[in-house]
């Protein structure tokens, strides 16, 4: 969200500058958006932790449902296919809203706080629509680290479904 808005900011700013930011706003805005950066690293840490607490619980709780695919044939190769294909759905869609969800936002931002700001040089005309500005290498960066981390994350609820007998699985409390 925050990587768009930004993004739209600059692009606004350079328009209104004739072509070229100052270089020591330049510097500001790349400073803040590092600091952002972080901070969604931070936040992407915590999802992965989360994403690992998910995982897990769903293993365990669908000990009897591992034991009995082992039962009938599934190899450990086949249930961490199932257990990964399965974190990979939920981060595929949970990465997907938050593209979609952030990109409008951080245009809602833009718009709301540039749409009415009078530009220079005659500071006689509002900025009007702001176009959506999408940083495209933090996007793909941060598509990158979430598929990296999906699989460092689904590696511990992997190991504890192939960990699974079947006969202790399917044995009657």
């Amino acid at each position: 969200m925050f990587a768009v808005a930004l993004e739209s900011v600059k692009l606004l700013l350079t328009k209104a500058a004739g072509g070229e930011l100052d270089p020591q706003f330049s510097i500001i805005m790349d400073s803040f958006s590092t600091v952002m950066m972080v901070l969604v690293g931070v936040s992407a840490i915590i999802a992965a932790v989360g994403l690992v607490n998910l995982r897990t619980i769903g293993v365990v709780q669908r000990k009897r449902e591992l034991g009995l695919l082992r039962a009938i044939g599934l190899s450990n190769r086949q249930v961490r296919g199932m257990i990964m294909l399965e974190a990979v759905h939920i981060t595929v869609t949970a990465t997907a809203m938050g593209l979609v969800l952030g990109v409008l936002y951080g245009w809602v931002a833009a718009q709301s706080l540039l749409g009415s700001v009078r530009m220079p040089p005659f500071f006689e005309e509002t900025a009007g629509l702001v176009a959506p500005a999408v940083p495209w290498i933090p996007v793909v960066v941060i598509v990158v680290a979430t598929a990296v981390l999906t699989l460092v994350a689904a590696a511990t609820p992997t190991r504890l479904a192939t960990r699974v007998a079947p006969v202790e699985a399917l044995a009657v409390d």
